[in-house]
């Protein structure tokens, strides 16, 4: 198979790269792209629900990056697009003794000279940053998740031009922060398969409270570009875009979704994705829609 047409026939659908499934992801879409941070609760529990509450009441949206600064890090989170500091909950104890470090693309709270004074604000580390890691001596800064995707846009925004304050020139914008609705991943996959074999995919939402039902899709890409679709009934397949299952309810959170038979004819090296979209947004919705949970995988098929 040519790798690089298979690679733009398929960044129509893919978002993000397949991930192993630990932590809760939120996906941070700007005005200079979107990344995707995956948090780590374990290490920072008070750092993580208290960002998760601010992203959950839509605190974010219509913010700025505020604070720019070339090969060092960018800040938002506090700021309205009109420049005025946004009313936010109380201050949080400082987890900057965690073992994580201010390493570039992770994300960390801001703060003031008093380490217990976080609250909205927050920045990612464009370069290491070791000087504001903890130390016996420094109090340090609290990382709590890290970039896992989009780095690019990270980059995009570090490059910005700024005035003598470090705000960029041409405002930096926060559309929106989201959690992910759901997280996809494949489970004991091989690298080849005959006709007559399953493939099996579950889901697992840890960490994740969902609030609206799921439309689950899966396929497999072909040479050609063309998409293979795994129809209703769990079994044949279509090119007419097809969801597999629909509106997979707000209770189900770890169990198989899906397991299909590989059919005759299409004996090769493939692409094999599924991924959630909100029920009933219909294809449209997959070319776009940050909170399509995608995973991927290389298969090879034989008769």
């Amino acid at each position: 198979m040519n790798k690089r047409s298979l690679i733009l026939s398929f960044c129509l659908l893919v978002v993000a790269p397949t991930f192993v499934i630990a932590n809760p992801f939120v996906d941070v879409e700007t005005n200079r792209g979107t990344f995707t941070v995956n948090l780590n609760p374990e290490a920072a529990p008070i750092s993580v629900a208290n960002f998760l509450s601010y992203v959950d009441s839509n605190f974010y949206d219509n913010t700025l990056f505020h604070r720019v600064i070339s090969n060092f890090m960018v800040q938002g989170g506090g700021f309205g697009t009109d420049l005025v500091m946004k009313q936010t909950l109380a201050p949080i104890v400082l987890e900057s003794n965690n073992g994580l470090l201010n390493k570039r693309g992770t994300i960390a709270m801001a703060r003031t000279n008093d380490p217990n004074s976080a609250t909205a604000q927050f920045f990612i580390n464009n370069v290491d940053n070791s000087f504001l890691d903890y130390t016996e001596t420094n109090s340090g800064y609290a990382v709590f998740g890290e970039v896992v995707a989009g780095m690019e846009a990270i980059d995009s925004i570090s490059a910005s031009a700024t005035n003598t304050q470090d705000i960029p020139l041409e405002s930096v914008v926060i559309n929106t922060v989201r959690r992910r609705e759901g997280q996809l991943a494949f489970t004991a996959l091989k690298t080849s398969y005959a006709v007559g074999e399953i493939i099996n995919v579950s889901v697992q939402e840890s960490g994740i409270t969902r609030e609206v039902a799921l439309d689950l899709w899966a396929a497999i890409l072909l040479p050609n570009g063309k998409f293979l679709y795994l129809t209703d009934d769990g079994v044949s397949f279509t090119f007419t875009p097809t969801v597999f299952k629909r509106a997979v309810t707000v209770d189900n959170t770890a169990h198989i979704l899906l397991n299909f038979t590989i059919p005759e004819g299409i004996s090769g090296n493939y692409t094999l994705f599924a991924l959630f979209n909100e029920a009933d947004k219909g294809v449209g919705d997959l070319l776009h829609s940050l909170r399509s949970n995608i995973v991927q995988t290389e298969i090879s098929l034989t008769e």
